[in-house]
């Protein structure tokens, strides 16, 4: 399928020498293949922690050789379909703090990982680098959930996605990258808001009308349902088939989860924080729990809005402080 130029020119995917990390692979060169991309296969080798001495420079030495071979041999068997749009580079750093600094500096437009690597399992799937980049990337970043045991190989066909919001316009940054994955494919997003049941009080003192609750969940889901539809027709606008849905549910992340089942969905997009600010480091709970969870691909994209406000908060900070110096 051919396509013009989109939004992703630039996509990088780390790996470690792992087939859990390579499992990233076949859903960026899709993407890569649809948008005309370029894509960058990138693996950071991380210096061993040993006294140094003759034994350490040998075995490092044999070590960055292993690497750069490993990643020349990947970039081999891929670049058949991607030619020269395919290249690789191996850094070395600490692997987190390297591949954000790299991430910058490329221009990188989106990263595509796993879940984790080398290291196993570790925090409910969600591996420490992909969780640190999650966290603090300024570029959308599709965590792919790898495989457990035998499980067959996921299809890479982005024909339909869940993009949960919450009313806030910090959440709707997440609507120009799934927008542009949804292009690729001639897909559907499915906009979806979450509205808890209103619950009152039992104090006596504080008597509500019998019925009174449901009345104030209905008017709560009435609105989002207004706010999802006028979301979807903008999208519909741009030409992105769209359409929406507020549902009650008494946990946000959990009733997500249950909407996001791989007979479903494709892919879930969704923005790291909205109304419920900022939580973890960034990283909102819902967001948090979506990617650690969900057994498809999660598009997690950090608002550019908060980060150019605290920017501006910062610069006013200064000039206030040579101001009153």
């Amino acid at each position: 399928m051919a396509s013009s130029p989109g939004r992703f020119q630039s996509i990088l995917v780390p790996l470690d020498g792992s087939p859990l990390a390579e499992e990233a692979i076949p859903i960026a060169l899709a993407i890569a293949e649809r948008a005309r991309s370029k894509v960058k296969l990138v693996l950071v080798h991380h210096p061993l922690l040993m006294e140094p001495g003759p034994a350490y420079i040998k075995l490092e030495l044999a070590m960055q050789k292993a690497d750069r071979e490993y990643l020349r041999s990947v970039a081999a068997r891929l670049r058949e379909r991607l030619g020269r749009a395919l290249s690789s580079a191996v850094l070395q750093g600490p692997v987190a703090q390297t591949l954000a600094r790299y991430i910058r500096e490329l221009g990188t437009d989106l990263v595509v990982m796993t879940s984790h690597g080398r290291g196993g399992v570790r925090r409910a799937w969600l591996g420490s680098t992909t969780d640190q980049l999650v966290r603090t990337s300024e570029v959308p970043i599709l965590v792919v959930r790898a495989r457990e045991g035998n499980a067959a190989e996921p299809s890479v066909g982005l024909t339909e996605m869940l993009v949960p919001l919450d009313g806030s316009p910090l959440a709707e940054a997440v609507l120009e990258p799934a927008a542009a994955l949804a292009r690729l494919w001639d897909g559907e997003i499915s906009l979806v808001q979450v509205v808890r049941p209103v619950v009152l009080t039992s104090d006596p003192l504080l008597p509500f009308p019998t019925g009174y609750a449901d009345h104030a969940t209905a008017i709560r889901r009435e609105a989002a349902q207004d706010y999802i539809r006028d979301v979807a027709e903008r999208l519909r606008e741009s030409g992105v088939k769209a359409s929406g849905v507020a549902v009650l549910g008494g946990g946000i992340a959990e009733t997500l989860l249950n909407l996001a089942r791989p007979e479903r969905v494709s892919l879930v997009a969704v923005a790291t924080h909205g109304r419920g600010g900022l939580r973890r480091l960034v990283l909102g709970s819902v967001a948090d729990k979506l990617v650690r969870a969900a057994e498809v691909p999660v598009l997690v994209v950090r608002p550019a809005a908060r980060r150019s406000r605290r920017s501006s908060k910062e610069r006013n900070v200064s000039v206030s402080a040579r101001t009153a110096s």
